[in-house]
């Protein structure tokens, strides 16, 4: 138990380090503030999920006696809380009997996961909103629009329709941070369980990421949210981050499955770095990713896949 307490303790000064650097204001800092949630993550799936609360609970306290501010509660809720959820859903299991083997049981599926960590997303968002300003929406969107205006002041930006500018910029910052935190998280999800698995450390089995598969019911989720956001007020900003997010995870989804059907392809490296590179140096062509992912959740395209014809022998 004492290695285990200060591992997950020096985790947690690590985490909270890399936490505060993005008060430095340094590009570099945000880079190192983006894998601020993964040596809790390493501890929760390493030395289980108590650990990774440890953790995160010993980062939140050494923030806010350090900076003697409210970073550290930002900190736990932001970090800290949702990395312990994640790990201890990582590491679920619940009895899955089969004929051949009465005992065996099932590990949570990675597209449960992904789903978690998009609910953490919205959850926090949505948390951090009402936390600052209350379910006053005027007062949130004229914080949100003062912050844009002073930034586009900085960077010299024209007056050519500043106003419009300005009302767009601040109605996509939380869909923007939100969609940020659940690919951050992601990555980091992913980094922490390749160390632990290297370690020797994981206990569960490693998911075939190329076969994830979100449940179906997400796509009522996006479905609501695509409704939603044509709404005024908070209810359209809370519509507006689940329809973002939605698609977010949609596209890791689009992602998988091209991974999946590209298996045994002589060229696969080449066209699935074809796709990432298009992906995320254009931007829009993740549009069409999330819907591929979309159309495989509600339509299995990979089980109507028909199997590749036997080679010719002459």
């Amino acid at each position: 138990m004492g290695p285990t307490l200060a591992i997950a303790f020096g985790a947690g000064l690590a985490s909270a380090l890399l936490f505060a650097t993005l008060a430095s204001g340094s590009p570099m800092a945000l880079i190192l503030f983006y894998f601020a949630a993964l040596p809790v993550l390493i501890a929760g799936l390493g030395w289980g999920h108590y650990a990774g609360a440890f953790a995160g609970t010993i980062g939140a306290l050494a923030l806010s006696v350090a900076l003697r501010s409210q970073f550290g509660l930002f900190f736990f809720f932001s970090i800290g809380l949702p990395a312990w959820v994640l790990t201890y859903a990582a590491l679920s299991l619940r009895p899955a009997p089969r004929e051949d083997d009465p005992q065996a049981v099932e590990w949570m599926p990675a597209g449960m996961i992904l789903t978690l960590v998009g609910a953490c997303a919205v959850l926090l968002t949505l948390f951090a909103i009402v936390a600052l300003y209350g379910l006053d929406y005027t007062a949130f969107q004229a914080s949100i629009r003062q912050a844009v205006g002073r930034t586009l002041d900085q960077m010299r930006a024209g007056n050519t329709d500043r106003e419009a500018l300005v009302a767009l910029m601040a109605a996509a910052v939380p869909v923007a941070a939100a969609v940020v935190w659940t690919f951050v998280t992601t990555i980091n999800l992913y980094f922490a369980g390749r160390i632990v698995r290297a370690s020797g450390r994981l206990i569960r089995p490693w998911p075939d990421l190329p076969s994830l598969k979100l449940p179906k019911w997400t796509s009522l989720v996006l479905l609501a949210g695509s409704i939603g956001s044509f709404a005024s007020g908070f209810p359209g900003q809370l519509a507006a981050i689940m329809l973002a997010v939605g698609l977010a995870i949609y596209a890791l989804q689009g992602f998988a499955l091209a991974h999946d059907i590209t298996r045994g392809w002589g060229m696969r490296g080449f066209a699935l770095g074809l796709l990432y590179a298009l992906t995320f140096v254009i931007g829009w062509p993740m549009i069409f990713v999330a819907l591929a992912g979309l159309a495989d959740v509600l339509f299995d395209i990979r089980a109507r896949r028909k199997p590749p014809a036997p080679p010719f022998n002459t």
